[in-house]
Formats: structure tokens, sequence, C-alpha cells
């Protein structure tokens, strides 16, 4: 016989979350074990994560992400509260207003959201990383106010994706198909990263490149082995023409000077600009986490099997 102490808690909690504040503080009034339960702290939190999104969480993957985003995001979101009961009641109200005013305020949201993409595009020519931060805290004040609005968590995705934040991207592309499991632009993002996660990562025939988003041990040690090669006076640095052998035997090219003087400026070098084995492992762990079957191409030309990292016999 079925007996509300023999309903699953998981039914009971499922029922909360189509309910509003006032059905079930009534419900709780009811018995001993509706009260336990949707009295629960953990309840609230649970049904706050489910009609409004965790913007604590988002808030944390794009923080840790290296973004800097608006102090006042980190006032709202850098720490859960304790009583989500209550925060659950005060963010309901300030959500569902009148007519007037949700329409007035979807209005704003979206002409934000239109201007975040106009910023994006901006940073393509530009490059200016302040750009995303600043995109990401008008993405996250749109969720704040519209949290089903799935382009926003696919645009947050998206800047991610721009700084080798793989892993978090995906987190938050996986937000937003919670909201709108139909928005396609998530699913076209994720099959992208996808793709390079599981290049780097490796599979079962493949050695992995990348671990917690530096060179796996193994990677690094046989870019050393490259690097070495080409470094004839064993000076610690390849020199111009050290490095324009290097590039000549990798892709055929005959680099002009300014730019091996660049490459050293950007990964590092001596005071001669020539480019040093730490500036060679962190040319290729940009250029990995960009494309790791570009890396395991220029293995195989180097006499590396590029799935294995093993060294090739020669002929």
């Amino acid at each position: 016989m079925l007996t509300i102490e023999t309903i699953p808690q998981n039914v009971l909690i499922e029922l909360a979350f189509s309910l509003d504040p006032a059905d079930i503080a009534r419900l709780a009034q009811t018995c001993k074990t509706f009260f336990q339960i949707y009295s629960s702290n953990e309840l609230w939190r649970s049904k706050t994560h489910h009609d409004f999104g965790n913007l604590f969480a988002v808030y944390h993957i794009l923080t840790t992400s290296g973004l800097e985003l608006d102090p006042a995001l980190g006032a709202k979101f850098a720490n859960e509260p304790s009583n989500w009961r209550q925060y659950y009641i005060e963010k309901n109200n300030a959500v569902n207003g009148t007519d007037a005013q949700n329409n007035a305020l979807l209005h704003e949201g979206e002409e934000e959201y239109i201007k975040a993409q106009k910023d994006l595009q901006s940073f393509q020519d530009s490059q200016d990383v302040t750009i995303l931060s600043r995109v990401a805290s008008k993405l996250v004040w749109i969720l704040d106010v519209f949290p089903g609005h799935a382009g926003c968590y696919h645009l947050l995705g998206f800047i991610l994706y721009i700084l080798n934040r793989l892993e978090e991207a995906m987190m938050l592309l996986d937000f937003g198909r919670t909201v709108d499991p139909e928005y396609e632009p998530i699913d076209d993002l994720e099959e992208e990263i996808s793709k390079i996660l599981n290049g780097y990562k490796g599979s079962e025939e493949e050695e992995p490149l990348i671990k917690d988003h530096e060179l796996t041990p193994k990677l690094a040690e046989v870019l050393s082995e490259i690097f070495e090669t080409f470094d004839q006076d064993h000076d610690g640095a390849l020199n111009n023409q050290e490095l324009g052998n290097f590039i000549f035997t990798t892709n055929g090219s005959h680099p002009p000077p300014q730019f091996l003087v660049q490459i050293a400026q950007r990964f590092g070098g001596t005071e001669r600009y020539w480019l040093t084995k730490d500036g060679f492992l962190a040319f290729y762990l940009e250029q990995t986490l960009d494309d790791p079957t570009e890396t395991r191409s220029d293995l195989s030309v180097h006499g590396y099997d590029g799935q294995t990292l093993q060294k090739m016999m020669q002929e």
C-alpha cells in the first residue's frame, strides 16, 4: 500500500520543482515527512539551480579560467547563501515581476545580448582579453535576470573556447543544454570542442598530449629531444639559423628574421632574441591546445610516431 512514508524522496523533490514557494510551504505543514523534506536547505538549493541555474558555479568557472568579472558579480555569486529558501524567494520575486516589467527587462536583455555578440566580434580584431571579461560579465548579468537564455551559455562557452579552457567550456555548454536542449549552436560548439579534447587527451591508441592545461611529461620529453637536435651549438637556445632550420624542416617555409624574433619575444628568448627551450615548449603548449593534430603531425615529421610519441625506427 502506498503511503506518504513510502513515496521515494526523489519523487517528492521532483514535485517541489514544479511548485511555487507558497504551495511548498502548505505541503510542508501537512505532515512531518513533508516538513523535513520541504524545509531542507539542500532542497531549496536544488530548486534554485533547477529554476534559475547555478550562477555561483558559472561565476567560479569563469573567474578560475582567468576572466576578471564585474566586482558586483563577485558580491552576488562568489559565495553561496547560507539560507537557500530565503535566497530562492528573493530571487523568485526579483525575476517574476509584472508583465510590463518582464517585457521591459526582456527587451533590455536582448539588446545587451546583441551588444555582447558585437563586442565578441571586435575581439577578433583587437585580441584584447579585457573585452572577453567585459562580455562575460554582461552575459552573467543577463542570466541573472533571464535564467533560461541558452544563447548566453553558448557565448560564455565560446569565450572559454577562445581561452583554451575547453573542459570548463563544456561545463557551461552543458548548463545551456539543460535550459534549452534544442539550442543547436551549443551542439555545434560542443562537437568542435570534443574533437580537440579527444585530440590531446588521446585514445586507446594515442598517447595524451595535454594534462591539466600543461604538456604531458612524455610530450615535453619528446619536444626537448627535438629542440636539442636543432640546437647545434648546444647553448640552450635556438638562434635564428637554428630556429629557421627547425621551421623549414617542420613545414617547408623560410620565415623572415623578424618573425623569428617575434617568436622568441612572445614565448621566451635570450637577450639576443634566441628561442630558449622553455620558449620552445611554451610555443608547443599553445599550438597543442589550439590544434593537437598539428602537433602530432610535427612529431611525425621529426621522426616520432604522432600517436604513441615513440621514436620511429630509421630505415
